[in-house]
């Protein structure tokens, strides 16, 4: 099964969304506002969702859409995750993801941890950053230049954390939800080796902004 793109009302790079490494067989949805951003790149999706509150003029008609009432439960990217995965779909990108209302990043970092107890890959990634969740289980990153690596544990506590490959590196060390020892890494081979034995890592591979 290909991949599952969603676009969402964050802040999103007009550059970034223009030159992102599509994939022919992507399925991409607009949550919501996401469709302003889509547009403007000459990006057209397959599926449009949300309940239209960042996206005022309504749905275009020629394009399939799934209209949900504003009072729910679910963030409209959220619901975008779960229509993918009810269509098969086990590897996501989350584009729009970040930026803008700090309450709405923080909901879709949850959404990557809905995707892992769901059995799906989720990554949200910008212009500068690309987070995703590791559990019980290792990951190979290949080294970028300007890049930094930062874990961080999502559950109460990792157990068993090892870093390879890495400036400073970890073995089965634990790492807590209120301590970030995991921030700025770097990676000095040619990839680094994550791995957690118990518990939810959120892996960060980010650059700084440019000044």
């Amino acid at each position: 099964m290909g991949r599952c793109v969603i676009i969402g009302a964050g802040e999103l790079d007009q550059k970034f969304l223009t030159d992102f490494f599509w994939r022919q067989d992507d399925f991409i949805i607009c949550a919501d506002g996401g469709f302003y951003y889509a547009r403007e790149a000459g990006v057209r999706p397959d599926l449009l969702m949300g309940d239209q509150d960042s996206f005022s003029e309504g749905f275009p008609a020629g394009i399939p859409a799934l209209t949900c009432r504003p009072e729910k439960d679910d963030s409209d990217m959220l619901l975008a995750v779960k229509e993918g995965i009810a269509r098969g779909y086990r590897d996501f990108v989350l584009l729009g993801a970040t930026g803008g209302r700090f309450d709405h990043t923080l909901a879709n970092l949850q959404t990557i941890a809905y995707g892992l107890e769901e059995g799906a890959f989720v990554m949200i990634a910008d212009q500068y950053n690309m987070v995703t969740m590791l559990r019980n289980g290792s990951v190979v990153l290949p080294r970028m230049e300007g890049y930094y690596l930062s874990v961080f544990s999502y559950t109460e506590n990792c157990v068993g954390v090892t870093l390879e490959g890495v400036k400073y590196p970890l073995e089965k060390a634990k790492l807590t939800n209120w301590f970030p020892l995991g921030l700025s890494n770097e990676i000095v081979a040619e990839s680094a080796r994550v791995t957690v034995e118990v518990g939810t890592l959120v892996v960060v591979v980010s650059k700084d902004r440019r000044r």
